[in-house]
């Protein structure tokens, strides 16, 4: 195989992926590698055993998608009229770089560490990529992954040209400040909010490849939805000073199709009963100091390992947190309240098991449908194409959404947990509370 032939590698959910050698050197990088040890979905292989897959392999399905989405918006949307070929293949090459990036900054077991992560500073974050101010605070996975993008093109030898990290940088991370060549010239709308539309908006090759690729893996069917339907009905258009996402009328149902699917495997895997609560026990073993790894910076994210985290585990088993986790001891469920709980039955409940010392383990979940209709442009704007008499008009997909018109409402769920050996004086504390409630009609 020549230098200059692509390389491919076998997907099961994609099939071939092919990638140049350019990408095959971001591929190798340790910051890159290291993702091969980080399952995509943490803790969640206790209930589903099959859901060991890596967020390497997310990498390359996200930089797959995300070629394939700019493939079909490039071919039904009037950019060819805009910009040089040798421009759209730069874009292109961004939003697949962003893709294989994108979660280069992500620690073990999903967010569990999120709480814990260092100040901004501490990260290698540069400034001027940044608005004013911004590097203060507590850091999250994104800065992390911006910070990671931005090492591949300082060391020697560089992997990126500065232009590209940046770049690729603002489609991964809301408030990095793209280059100029994403923010329009005279006369040529800006390209940004498009491309970050592919890598980080609504219907994202982010979300398109983890749904799928966590409900195979999980063994599940939520995740499942018409992925080819869906990204043939994409397209772009040119909305005042920027070009926007456009879906075509008929694909309006294959989009809420993808809706309702990350709705269900948020409530049936992601939030599922027995995964919160060792989230909650990793969580607690940093905090109380029964294990601890340096965090700062790119050698401290070099070293964020799941085998890592897993032996430091095991060494501090006999200490409480750890070794819930070694030894697997779950957290019974005492009970889940939703919509048909009053705010007032919820505190009498709480209130009833600190009055009996019970310790008890609270985790809200507040989530809608879809934060469209919120005007959120760090999430983009998402435009249906309605063919009228010849005309394309076009209509924010929030009203063009019967789902999202009736359902996309906030939903609040509180999951109590406690011990086992107190379930039993829990549940008889709660149920007189229970019995008083109305019945739903």
């Amino acid at each position: 195989m020549t230098p200059s032939t692509p390389y491919e590698v076998r997907c099961p959910l994609h099939g071939t992926i092919p990638f140049q050698p350019r990408e095959r050197a971001l591929m190798d990088h340790p910051l890159v590698q290291r993702l091969r040890s980080i399952s995509q979905l943490g803790f969640a292989s206790l209930v589903y055993p099959g859901a060991t897959h890596s967020r390497f392999t997310h990498a390359l399905g996200v930089m797959h998608l995300a070629g394939k989405v700019f493939d079909q918006i490039a071919a039904r949307s009037p950019l060819a009229d805009m910009y040089t070929p040798a421009e759209l293949a730069e874009f292109r090459q961004v939003v697949r770089v962003a893709g294989l990036l994108h979660d280069a900054g992500h620690f073990p077991f999903s967010h569990a560490f999120e709480p814990l992560l260092p100040l901004k500073h501490q990260v290698g974050l540069p400034p001027q990529w940044f608005p004013p101010g911004y590097i203060q605070g507590q850091a999250n996975h994104e800065d992390y992954s911006v910070a990671a993008v931005y090492r591949l093109a300082t060391e020697t030898p560089a992997l990126l040209s500065m232009e590209e990290a940046q770049d690729a940088s603002s489609l991964i991370h809301q408030e990095v400040i793209p280059s100029p060549r994403l923010t329009g010239r005279p006369g040529v709308p800006a390209i940004h909010p498009l491309l970050r539309g592919i890598v980080s908006g609504e219907i994202d090759a982010d979300r398109m490849d983890y749904l799928r690729r966590d409900s195979h893996y999980a063994g599940v069917s939520y995740g499942l939805f018409d992925l080819d339907r869906l990204i043939q009905g994409m397209g772009a258009a040119v909305l005042g000073d920027r070009l926007v996402m456009t879906l075509r009328q008929s694909s309006v149902y294959a989009y809420e199709n993808f809706l309702m699917a990350r709705f269900h495997m948020a409530m049936q895997v992601y939030f599922h009963k027995t995964i919160l609560p060792f989230d909650h026990y990793l969580r607690r073993a940093v905090e109380t100091k029964e294990i601890s790894f340096p965090l700062e910076g790119m050698e401290g994210l070099l070293a964020a390992r799941e085998d890592t985290v897993g032996h430091l585990l095991f060494q501090a088993r006999q200490k409480p947190w750890a070794g819930k986790i070694v030894r697997r001891v779950t957290m019974p469920r005492l009970i889940r309240l939703d919509a048909h709980h009053p705010e007032a039955a919820r505190q009498a409940m709480l209130h009833a098991l600190e009055a009996a010392n019970i310790p008890f383990l609270r985790l809200t979940e507040e989530r809608r449908l879809s934060s469209l209709g919120e005007q959120d442009p760090a999430m983009g704007y998402l435009y249906v194409e309605e063919q009228v008499l010849n005309r394309t008009l076009l209509h924010p997909l929030s009203r063009a959404s019967q789902l999202l018109q009736h359902y996309n409402h906030t939903f609040r769920i509180d999951h109590i947990h406690c011990d086992q050996e107190n379930l039993a004086k829990a549940e008889s504390l709660i149920r007189p509370i229970l019995d008083h409630l109305p019945v739903p009609s």
